[in-house]
């Protein structure tokens, strides 16, 4: 799709329940019973995850495939995908339209309108209807417990990783985030579990014993291995996935690869797949995996040595730092210079913190967004974390400035922020 600006989400007050977008859904003939789904949850690594199991389900002759996911780059049309494909803008528009009368209606009953994530995912359960979709792998937005996707009948659900983030909703601990992603464990439905620490283990197998439903861990009952030439194969419970280059670059994809892979292969075990037919599969959706804004280049001859990545938190500063310091990531370039930023509420700190080793000299901007950090607390956090700090007026700025710092030999990284991302891709791209 091709867009030339960033069209934001909203930033709306967060009013926790599940009672308005059940009102909103019951009103419209309940769409969300029209397909099952595979739900996933996770701090980091949910949105790869869902694409690789859309991507796998979508080479199995299950029907139709959807892909709800958030947030979105350049147009919240990417949100909503049947077989790989977004919604048409004029599509959207119509339901989002649509959307408000059911919001009024929803208002009267229950006090309070849908916010713009529950008309987007009533939106969404509405497209799947009426394009007779089989199955859905659908992201959580925030959370899981009372996240509106929540309502949905999940085969199969799946958490990828436990980190600490949005901690003004979620909670300041691990064991609170966790007990909050376990939400979405319902009784008898099998859960698939990435790389969990001690602690975020302990409660959602606890969620898990509780409803009695059937958990499948990496690293105990599937997992993965590095092969030669950049390959990975997939162990799974009862079959293999031979060596595979995947769609998605990064070491740290291999494990929301693995928990897709799981998910999908759990959804297919269940409705009689025998393993040499998911295997091929399996192989193909994870070579065509497409994800854009997870460890990318940026496409065009102008762009050369310009990468993305969308590490928002200190967990995600620290995998891409571990992908920059590889061998093969960035085929050794230096100076690595980083075009950053972020917004006000997430650990600024603690992103730098974790990045700085990889990263030889630092340009930063302002985003154009209500939650964004100003230069100023940009400026004093980089100053108080003891990294040198160029600022700049806004993205183009920072990207000139960025590549003359780079020079001929070097990589320039942008990061911190999605948003920043999009600003990538708009304005060196055109689209993605």
């Amino acid at each position: 799709m091709t867009r030339h600006r960033r069209d934001p989400a909203p930033v709306e007050r967060i009013v926790p329940g599940l009672q308005r977008i059940r009102a909103a859904l019951a009103i419209s003939g309940s769409p969300e019973r029209s397909f099952t789904a595979i739900h996933v949850a996770g701090t980091n690594g949910k949105g790869s995850t869902s694409v690789f199991a859309s991507s796998i389900l979508g080479q199995l002759s299950l029907g139709r495939i959807g892909l709800y996911t958030s947030p979105h780059l350049l147009s919240p049309t990417e949100r909503i995908r049947v077989d790989l494909e977004p919604i048409p803008e004029s599509k959207l528009e119509s339901l989002i339209s649509r959307s408000e009368a059911v919001s009024a209606a929803v208002e009267t009953g229950e006090g309070a309108p849908l916010s713009w994530f529950e008309k987007m995912t009533w939106a969404a359960f509405s497209w799947f209807e009426s394009r007779k979709t089989a199955v859905a792998v659908l992201e959580t937005g925030l959370g899981g417990r009372w996240d509106a996707t929540n309502v949905c009948r999940p085969a199969v659900c799946a958490i990828t990783t436990i980190g600490i983030d949005h901690v003004e909703w979620l909670g300041g601990t691990i064991r609170a985030i966790a007990s909050e992603k376990a939400g979405i464990v319902k009784p008898g439905v099998p859960v698939v579990l990435g790389r969990l620490g001690k602690i975020a283990r302990a409660v959602v197998r606890a969620r898990a014993n509780e409803l009695g439903a059937p958990l499948w861990e990496i690293g105990r009952d599937f997992g993965w291995e590095e092969q030669k030439a950049g390959k990975v194969c997939f162990q799974l419970p009862g079959l293999s996935v031979p060596g595979v280059r995947l769609g998605l670059r990064g070491t740290f994809q291999n494990d929301n690869a693995a928990v897709g892979c799981a998910a999908a292969w759990r959804f297919a075990l269940d409705r009689g797949l025998e393993p040499p037919e998911f295997a091929i599969a399996a192989g193909k959706g994870l070579v065509q995996a497409s994800w854009p804004g997870r460890l990318s280049l940026l496409p065009g001859r102008g762009n050369r040595g310009g990468w993305v990545d969308g590490a928002h938190n200190p967990a995600s500063a620290h995998a891409l730092a571990a992908e920059i310091g590889s061998s093969d990531a960035f085929g050794g370039k230096k100076p690595v210079v980083a075009v950053w930023s972020m917004l006000a509420d997430k650990n600024i700190g603690g992103f730098i913190r974790e990045l700085s080793p990889a990263i030889d000299r630092w340009v930063a901007y302002p985003l154009r967004h209500e939650r964004a950090a100003s230069a100023s607390l940009l400026a004093r956090t980089g100053k108080r974390m003891g990294i040198s700090l160029e600022m700049a007026g806004d993205f183009g700025e920072a990207w000139r400035m960025a590549r003359g710092f780079a020079g001929p030999g070097g990589a320039v990284i942008v990061c911190g922020s999605l948003i920043a991302v999009a600003d990538a891709y708009s304005e060196r791209v055109g689209h993605i």
